[in-house]
Protein backbone atom coordinates (compact mmCIF):
# COMPACT_ATOMS: atom_id res chain seq x y z
CA UNK A 1 0.00 0.00 0.00
CA UNK A 2 1.04 3.37 -0.93
CA UNK A 3 -0.10 6.62 -0.05
CA UNK A 4 0.13 10.00 -1.64
CA UNK A 5 -0.36 13.86 -0.18
CA UNK A 6 -3.27 15.17 1.46
CA UNK A 7 -5.50 17.55 -0.65
CA UNK A 8 -8.52 18.94 -0.39
CA UNK A 9 -11.72 17.29 0.09
CA UNK A 10 -15.82 17.50 -1.41
CA UNK A 11 -16.56 18.00 2.23
CA UNK A 12 -14.91 21.47 2.04
CA UNK A 13 -13.18 23.64 5.11
CA UNK A 14 -12.02 21.42 7.63
CA UNK A 15 -11.52 18.27 5.82
CA UNK A 16 -8.72 16.50 3.81
CA UNK A 17 -8.47 13.73 1.91
CA UNK A 18 -5.73 11.12 1.21
CA UNK A 19 -5.50 8.14 -1.58
CA UNK A 20 -4.52 5.12 -0.69
CA UNK A 21 -3.12 2.73 -3.39
CA UNK A 22 -4.11 -0.78 -3.10
CA UNK A 23 -2.79 -2.61 -5.69
CA UNK A 24 -4.73 -3.91 -8.59
CA UNK A 25 -7.65 -6.64 -9.57
CA UNK A 26 -8.81 -7.88 -12.48
CA UNK A 27 -10.56 -4.86 -13.22
CA UNK A 28 -7.33 -2.15 -13.32
CA UNK A 29 -5.72 0.11 -10.24
CA UNK A 30 -7.63 0.16 -6.86
CA UNK A 31 -7.57 2.86 -4.30
CA UNK A 32 -9.00 3.62 -1.96
CA UNK A 33 -9.07 7.56 0.29
CA UNK A 34 -8.85 8.23 3.25
CA UNK A 35 -10.81 11.36 4.73
CA UNK A 36 -9.56 13.31 7.99
CA UNK A 37 -11.11 16.01 10.29
CA UNK A 38 -8.74 18.83 10.37
CA UNK A 39 -8.82 22.71 10.98
CA UNK A 40 -6.88 24.52 8.00
CA UNK A 41 -6.13 23.46 4.64
CA UNK A 42 -4.27 20.69 3.84
CA UNK A 43 -1.19 22.14 3.33
CA UNK A 44 -0.34 22.80 6.91
CA UNK A 45 1.03 20.64 9.52
CA UNK A 46 -1.60 18.38 11.45
CA UNK A 47 -1.69 19.72 14.58
CA UNK A 48 0.16 17.35 17.29
CA UNK A 49 -2.50 17.43 19.51
CA UNK A 50 -4.93 15.59 17.28
CA UNK A 51 -2.41 12.41 17.61
CA UNK A 52 -2.99 12.50 21.10
CA UNK A 53 -6.88 11.99 21.00
CA UNK A 54 -9.24 8.60 20.51
CA UNK A 55 -9.57 7.91 16.69
CA UNK A 56 -12.71 7.40 15.63
CA UNK A 57 -13.13 5.71 11.88
CA UNK A 58 -16.30 5.58 9.78
CA UNK A 59 -16.76 2.87 7.38
CA UNK A 60 -19.83 3.49 4.98
CA UNK A 61 -21.84 0.91 3.81
CA UNK A 62 -22.86 -0.40 -0.12
CA UNK A 63 -23.42 1.77 -2.60
CA UNK A 64 -22.81 4.97 -0.20
CA UNK A 65 -19.29 7.10 0.84
CA UNK A 66 -18.62 9.29 4.07
CA UNK A 67 -20.49 11.98 3.47
CA UNK A 68 -21.98 13.62 7.00
CA UNK A 69 -19.42 16.42 7.49
CA UNK A 70 -21.55 17.62 10.34
CA UNK A 71 -21.48 14.06 12.50
CA UNK A 72 -17.65 13.85 11.44
CA UNK A 73 -17.54 17.82 12.75
CA UNK A 74 -19.75 17.37 15.81
CA UNK A 75 -17.54 13.95 16.72
CA UNK A 76 -14.67 16.31 16.01
CA UNK A 77 -15.87 19.03 18.39
CA UNK A 78 -16.39 16.29 21.26
CA UNK A 79 -12.37 15.47 21.07
CA UNK A 80 -12.31 12.84 18.93
CA UNK A 81 -9.50 12.71 16.41
CA UNK A 82 -12.13 11.52 13.29
CA UNK A 83 -11.23 9.96 9.90
CA UNK A 84 -13.30 8.34 7.37
CA UNK A 85 -12.81 5.99 4.70
CA UNK A 86 -14.25 5.45 0.97
CA UNK A 87 -13.94 1.76 0.37
CA UNK A 88 -12.29 0.42 -3.35
CA UNK A 89 -15.15 1.56 -5.98
CA UNK A 90 -17.06 3.49 -4.12
CA UNK A 91 -17.60 6.96 -3.99
CA UNK A 92 -14.32 9.27 -4.10
CA UNK A 93 -12.45 5.63 -4.63
CA UNK A 94 -14.20 4.85 -7.99
CA UNK A 95 -11.91 4.57 -11.01
CA UNK A 96 -12.90 4.46 -14.59
CA UNK A 97 -13.98 1.06 -16.03
CA UNK A 98 -14.34 0.05 -12.15
CA UNK A 99 -17.77 -1.90 -11.43
CA UNK A 100 -19.37 -0.05 -8.77
CA UNK A 101 -19.11 -1.30 -5.59
CA UNK A 102 -17.59 -4.55 -6.98
CA UNK A 103 -16.10 -7.19 -4.30
CA UNK A 104 -15.50 -10.75 -4.13
CA UNK A 105 -14.89 -11.59 -0.48
CA UNK A 106 -15.97 -8.26 2.43
CA UNK A 107 -12.30 -9.71 3.71
CA UNK A 108 -10.46 -7.87 0.54
CA UNK A 109 -11.63 -5.02 2.78
CA UNK A 110 -8.76 -5.95 5.14
CA UNK A 111 -6.18 -3.93 2.89
CA UNK A 112 -8.36 -0.73 3.64
CA UNK A 113 -8.67 -0.97 7.25
CA UNK A 114 -4.95 -2.28 7.35
CA UNK A 115 -4.07 1.15 5.32
CA UNK A 116 -6.00 2.82 8.14
CA UNK A 117 -4.83 1.71 10.83
CA UNK A 118 -1.43 2.49 9.25
CA UNK A 119 -2.15 5.97 8.57
CA UNK A 120 -3.60 6.63 11.96
CA UNK A 121 -0.58 5.04 13.38
CA UNK A 122 0.95 3.00 15.80
CA UNK A 123 -0.49 1.63 19.42
CA UNK A 124 -4.07 4.12 18.51
CA UNK A 125 -6.29 1.66 18.63
CA UNK A 126 -9.34 3.09 16.71
CA UNK A 127 -13.23 3.65 17.59
CA UNK A 128 -14.65 1.87 13.97
CA UNK A 129 -18.39 3.56 13.35
CA UNK A 130 -19.79 1.80 10.77
CA UNK A 131 -22.35 1.95 8.58
CA UNK A 132 -24.81 -1.70 7.25
CA UNK A 133 -22.62 -3.51 4.98
CA UNK A 134 -19.68 -1.17 6.59
CA UNK A 135 -21.08 -2.78 9.95
CA UNK A 136 -20.79 -6.15 8.87
CA UNK A 137 -17.43 -5.53 7.59
CA UNK A 138 -16.30 -4.21 10.69
CA UNK A 139 -17.91 -6.85 13.47
CA UNK A 140 -15.98 -9.48 10.63
CA UNK A 141 -12.74 -7.47 11.35
CA UNK A 142 -12.96 -7.18 15.16
CA UNK A 143 -13.74 -11.01 15.12
CA UNK A 144 -10.73 -12.09 13.11
CA UNK A 145 -8.03 -9.15 14.08
CA UNK A 146 -9.14 -8.85 17.94
CA UNK A 147 -7.22 -6.15 20.00
CA UNK A 148 -6.69 -4.07 16.62
CA UNK A 149 -9.92 -1.66 17.54
CA UNK A 150 -11.09 0.01 21.17
CA UNK A 151 -15.13 -0.34 20.52
CA UNK A 152 -17.75 -0.62 17.18
CA UNK A 153 -20.88 1.73 16.79
CA UNK A 154 -22.73 -0.21 14.27
CA UNK A 155 -25.22 1.72 12.46
CA UNK A 156 -28.10 -0.05 10.91
CA UNK A 157 -25.76 -3.08 10.25
CA UNK A 158 -26.87 -5.37 7.64
CA UNK A 159 -26.05 -8.42 9.61
CA UNK A 160 -28.22 -10.66 8.10
CA UNK A 161 -30.16 -11.43 4.80
CA UNK A 162 -33.91 -9.61 5.24
CA UNK A 163 -35.27 -12.86 5.31
CA UNK A 164 -33.25 -14.37 7.53
CA UNK A 165 -31.00 -17.42 7.86
CA UNK A 166 -32.79 -19.90 6.05
CA UNK A 167 -33.92 -17.81 2.82
CA UNK A 168 -29.89 -16.45 2.78
CA UNK A 169 -28.90 -20.65 3.15
CA UNK A 170 -31.62 -20.97 0.55
CA UNK A 171 -30.43 -18.78 -2.39
CA UNK A 172 -26.80 -19.15 -1.64
CA UNK A 173 -25.89 -21.61 -4.13
CA UNK A 174 -27.77 -19.98 -7.02
CA UNK A 175 -25.58 -16.44 -5.63
CA UNK A 176 -22.69 -18.39 -5.64
CA UNK A 177 -23.19 -19.64 -9.02
CA UNK A 178 -24.16 -16.66 -10.46
CA UNK A 179 -21.35 -14.81 -8.88
CA UNK A 180 -18.86 -17.44 -10.69
CA UNK A 181 -19.64 -17.41 -14.08
CA UNK A 182 -20.89 -13.37 -14.26
CA UNK A 183 -19.38 -12.10 -10.90
CA UNK A 184 -19.81 -8.35 -11.80
CA UNK A 185 -23.15 -8.64 -13.52
CA UNK A 186 -26.81 -7.15 -11.96
CA UNK A 187 -28.29 -9.55 -9.54
CA UNK A 188 -31.04 -7.41 -8.18
CA UNK A 189 -33.98 -5.02 -9.61
CA UNK A 190 -32.94 -1.85 -9.74
CA UNK A 191 -33.77 -0.40 -5.92
CA UNK A 192 -36.92 1.98 -5.51
CA UNK A 193 -35.84 6.40 -4.94
CA UNK A 194 -37.77 6.15 -1.91
CA UNK A 195 -34.61 6.39 0.52
CA UNK A 196 -33.18 9.17 -1.41
CA UNK A 197 -36.37 10.73 -1.43
CA UNK A 198 -36.29 11.04 2.57
CA UNK A 199 -33.10 12.11 2.73
CA UNK A 200 -31.89 14.17 -0.09
CA UNK A 201 -32.20 17.43 -0.58
CA UNK A 202 -33.50 17.35 -4.03
CA UNK A 203 -36.15 15.99 -2.38
CA UNK A 204 -37.05 17.93 0.68
CA UNK A 205 -34.79 16.49 2.75
CA UNK A 206 -31.59 18.10 4.64
CA UNK A 207 -28.68 15.80 3.02
CA UNK A 208 -26.89 17.25 0.58
CA UNK A 209 -24.80 14.32 -1.15
CA UNK A 210 -23.97 13.31 -4.16
CA UNK A 211 -26.34 11.62 -6.07
CA UNK A 212 -23.19 10.00 -9.00
CA UNK A 213 -21.36 8.63 -5.89
CA UNK A 214 -25.13 7.61 -4.41
CA UNK A 215 -27.70 7.21 -6.67
CA UNK A 216 -31.13 6.77 -5.58
CA UNK A 217 -32.52 2.96 -5.31
CA UNK A 218 -28.67 2.54 -5.79
CA UNK A 219 -25.60 1.11 -7.81
CA UNK A 220 -26.34 -2.35 -9.98
CA UNK A 221 -25.88 -5.09 -6.90
CA UNK A 222 -22.70 -6.68 -8.38
CA UNK A 223 -23.26 -10.73 -8.40
CA UNK A 224 -19.75 -11.11 -6.76
CA UNK A 225 -20.69 -8.64 -4.03
CA UNK A 226 -24.15 -10.49 -2.62
CA UNK A 227 -22.43 -13.29 -2.61
CA UNK A 228 -19.63 -11.92 -0.51
CA UNK A 229 -21.86 -10.27 1.68
CA UNK A 230 -23.62 -13.84 2.04
CA UNK A 231 -20.86 -15.36 2.81
CA UNK A 232 -19.86 -12.69 5.64
CA UNK A 233 -22.83 -13.62 7.12
CA UNK A 234 -22.86 -16.99 7.45
CA UNK A 235 -19.55 -16.68 9.09
CA UNK A 236 -20.69 -14.23 11.79
CA UNK A 237 -21.75 -17.16 14.22
CA UNK A 238 -18.25 -18.99 13.85
CA UNK A 239 -16.29 -16.35 14.19
CA UNK A 240 -16.79 -15.85 17.74
CA UNK A 241 -18.13 -13.50 20.34
CA UNK A 242 -16.97 -9.97 20.02
CA UNK A 243 -14.53 -9.01 22.39
CA UNK A 244 -15.08 -4.84 22.34
CA UNK A 245 -17.68 -2.92 23.11
CA UNK A 246 -20.21 -2.60 20.94
CA UNK A 247 -23.10 -0.12 20.35
CA UNK A 248 -25.80 -0.79 17.20
CA UNK A 249 -28.44 1.40 16.76
CA UNK A 250 -31.44 0.85 14.01
CA UNK A 251 -34.82 2.14 13.65
CA UNK A 252 -37.23 0.89 15.35
CA UNK A 253 -39.37 -0.34 12.29
CA UNK A 254 -39.14 -1.23 8.46
CA UNK A 255 -41.18 -0.03 5.68
CA UNK A 256 -40.54 -1.74 2.53
CA UNK A 257 -42.44 -1.50 -0.64
CA UNK A 258 -41.83 -2.25 -4.09
CA UNK A 259 -43.63 0.61 -6.09
CA UNK A 260 -45.31 3.36 -3.56
CA UNK A 261 -43.72 5.76 -1.92
CA UNK A 262 -45.35 6.44 1.98
CA UNK A 263 -44.35 9.82 3.78
CA UNK A 264 -44.28 7.34 6.51
CA UNK A 265 -40.76 6.05 4.91
CA UNK A 266 -39.16 9.29 6.29
CA UNK A 267 -39.66 7.68 9.69
CA UNK A 268 -38.43 4.10 8.79
CA UNK A 269 -35.76 1.73 7.90
CA UNK A 270 -36.74 1.18 3.97
CA UNK A 271 -33.51 -0.47 3.20
CA UNK A 272 -33.12 -3.58 5.90
CA UNK A 273 -35.06 -5.09 8.70
CA UNK A 274 -34.89 -4.15 11.81
CA UNK A 275 -35.71 -7.22 13.59
CA UNK A 276 -33.15 -8.84 11.51
CA UNK A 277 -30.54 -6.37 12.79
CA UNK A 278 -31.48 -6.65 16.42
CA UNK A 279 -31.42 -10.53 16.34
CA UNK A 280 -28.46 -10.97 14.80
CA UNK A 281 -27.19 -8.29 17.14
CA UNK A 282 -27.92 -10.24 20.07
CA UNK A 283 -25.85 -13.20 18.82
CA UNK A 284 -22.64 -11.40 18.70
CA UNK A 285 -22.06 -11.38 22.49
CA UNK A 286 -23.22 -9.83 25.96
CA UNK A 287 -20.73 -7.00 25.01
CA UNK A 288 -23.24 -5.72 22.62
CA UNK A 289 -25.74 -3.38 23.45
CA UNK A 290 -28.66 -3.13 20.95
CA UNK A 291 -31.01 0.35 20.52
CA UNK A 292 -34.04 0.59 18.72
CA UNK A 293 -34.12 4.43 17.88
CA UNK A 294 -38.25 5.42 17.29
CA UNK A 295 -38.49 7.22 14.22
CA UNK A 296 -34.75 6.67 12.75
CA UNK A 297 -34.16 6.19 8.81
CA UNK A 298 -31.61 3.61 7.36
CA UNK A 299 -28.66 5.74 8.35
CA UNK A 300 -30.14 7.07 11.57
CA UNK A 301 -27.41 10.00 11.34
CA UNK A 302 -29.68 11.10 8.49
CA UNK A 303 -32.85 11.01 10.22
CA UNK A 304 -35.47 13.37 11.06
CA UNK A 305 -33.98 16.26 13.72
CA UNK A 306 -35.25 13.99 16.74
CA UNK A 307 -34.54 10.48 15.13
CA UNK A 308 -31.02 12.10 14.43
CA UNK A 309 -30.62 14.30 17.93
CA UNK A 310 -31.21 10.93 19.70
CA UNK A 311 -29.03 9.07 18.09
CA UNK A 312 -25.70 11.02 18.63
CA UNK A 313 -26.56 11.69 22.08
CA UNK A 314 -27.04 7.85 22.53
CA UNK A 315 -23.29 7.55 20.78
CA UNK A 316 -21.96 9.89 22.94
CA UNK A 317 -23.51 9.03 26.77
CA UNK A 318 -22.09 5.35 25.25
CA UNK A 319 -18.39 6.82 24.35
CA UNK A 320 -18.58 9.21 27.66
CA UNK A 321 -19.07 5.25 29.84
CA UNK A 322 -15.89 3.40 27.76
CA UNK A 323 -13.17 4.60 30.29
CA UNK A 324 -10.16 4.60 27.70
CA UNK A 325 -12.63 7.06 25.93
CA UNK A 326 -14.70 9.34 28.36
CA UNK A 327 -12.21 10.71 30.14
CA UNK A 328 -10.51 11.95 27.19
CA UNK A 329 -13.96 13.69 25.73
CA UNK A 330 -14.46 17.56 25.78
CA UNK A 331 -17.17 18.36 28.52
CA UNK A 332 -20.60 18.40 27.12
CA UNK A 333 -21.70 21.37 25.64
CA UNK A 334 -25.12 23.18 26.41
CA UNK A 335 -26.77 21.91 22.53
CA UNK A 336 -26.43 18.49 23.30
CA UNK A 337 -29.28 16.64 24.98
CA UNK A 338 -28.62 13.58 27.26
CA UNK A 339 -29.70 10.08 26.87
CA UNK A 340 -29.83 7.64 29.08
CA UNK A 341 -30.65 4.28 29.17
CA UNK A 342 -34.61 4.58 28.93
CA UNK A 343 -34.11 6.06 25.50
CA UNK A 344 -35.06 4.12 22.18
CA UNK A 345 -37.00 1.18 22.29
CA UNK A 346 -35.43 0.55 26.01
CA UNK A 347 -37.13 3.75 26.60
CA UNK A 348 -40.58 2.29 25.24
CA UNK A 349 -40.43 -1.03 26.64
CA UNK A 350 -40.22 -2.68 23.17
CA UNK A 351 -38.12 -5.64 22.54
CA UNK A 352 -35.90 -4.10 19.58
CA UNK A 353 -36.27 -8.07 18.10
CA UNK A 354 -40.00 -7.94 17.94
CA UNK A 355 -40.16 -4.73 16.72
CA UNK A 356 -42.55 -3.08 14.30
CA UNK A 357 -41.95 -4.70 11.14
CA UNK A 358 -44.02 -2.76 8.05
CA UNK A 359 -44.11 -3.89 4.22
CA UNK A 360 -46.77 -1.85 2.49
CA UNK A 361 -47.16 -4.16 -0.34
CA UNK A 362 -48.32 -6.24 2.48
CA UNK A 363 -46.89 -9.61 0.69
CA UNK A 364 -44.26 -10.14 3.47
CA UNK A 365 -41.80 -11.15 0.24
CA UNK A 366 -38.60 -9.24 0.14
CA UNK A 367 -37.32 -6.74 -1.71
CA UNK A 368 -33.95 -5.37 -2.54
CA UNK A 369 -35.09 -2.08 -1.10
CA UNK A 370 -33.64 0.98 -1.69
CA UNK A 371 -30.18 0.64 -2.14
CA UNK A 372 -27.15 1.88 0.11
CA UNK A 373 -26.88 -1.09 2.29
Amino acid sequence: MSTRRWHPDVLGEGFRGRILDLGRDEEGPVRAVAIRCVPGPPSEPVPAELDRRVPLLLVHGWSDYVLDGDVMRRFFALGLDVWGVDLRKHGRSMLPGQTPTAVRDLDEYDAEITAMLELIGPRRKPIILAHSTGGLTAVRWAQRRPGTVRALVLNSPWLEFQGGAALRRALAPAVRGRAERAPTSRILPHGQDHYARTTHALYGGEADYSLRWKPPGGHAFPACTMHAVLEAQAKLRSGGLLTVPTLVLHSDRTRFSLLRFHPGMARADTVLSVRSIASAARRLGPMVRDVAVPGARHDVFLSEAPARTRALALVTDWLRQLPDVGPTMAAQGPEDERATAQDGAERTGRDPAQGDEVRSDGDGRWRAGDGAA
